[in-house]
């Protein structure tokens, strides 16, 4: 018998999409802290460096995190919107 395949939508979750994207980002915080730990006992200047870079990282990791979730859903949503034009052209509309 055919499995009727789930769609991406009835898949996705806001809850799960934060809570993916903030554990990517507490993991990208775990190390960047250790890293500053370190690079502070030598300067002080170096560190506050790290911390920078650190917070770009987060919000580039969120991001990454989000897009790569979304593109599921994005791609059914393109080809409904396909299926949906076909349609109307069939239509003669």
């Amino acid at each position: 018998m055919g499995e009727k395949k789930r769609s991406a939508s009835a898949d996705f979750s806001f809850g799960r999409l934060v809570a993916y994207a903030l554990g990517a980002a507490t993991g990208v915080i775990v190390v960047a802290a250790i890293v500053i730990l370190f690079v502070a006992q030598v300067s002080a200047t170096a560190a506050l460096i790290v911390a920078l870079v650190a917070v770009v990282a987060i919000v580039g990791v969120i991001a990454l995190v989000s897009r790569r979730m979304m593109a599921g859903v994005q791609a059914e949503i393109d080809e409904r919107r396909a299926a949906a034009a076909a349609r109307e052209e069939e239509n003669g509309n």
